[in-house]
């Protein structure tokens, strides 16, 4: 696992990589969700566990998914988004049928 620091919109985050395309985020100790690339597309989802994470957004870059954590409400109903990538309703799909 390699651990990066970045600032986006002027907050400071850890963003440490979990896997190939997965990327967990922090906000100093607080866990903010993870990141995960979908093709060309990173997907902020919001929550502590990964399994239930809820999507925050989609962003074109590393650094704007990060910040859509940091305004997400880990409980909140995800909010519908233009158009999913099918790499991401694939994820979803198998994650159901697990």
């Amino acid at each position: 696992m390699s651990t990066m620091h970045l600032i986006s919109n002027g907050q400071n985050y850890s963003v440490e990589r979990q896997a190939s395309g997965l990327y967990r985020v922090l906000a100093g100790d607080r866990l903010l969700g993870f990141v995960e690339r979908a093709g060309s597309v990173y997907v902020a989802l919001s929550g502590s566990r990964y399994n239930r994470a809820v999507e925050a957004g989609q962003a074109l870059s590393l650094a704007a998914a990060v910040a859509l954590l940091r305004t997400a409400q880990p409980d909140a109903q995800p909010q519908p988004t233009a158009a999913l990538s099918p790499v991401r309703t694939l994820v979803r799909v198998l994650r159901s049928v697990a």
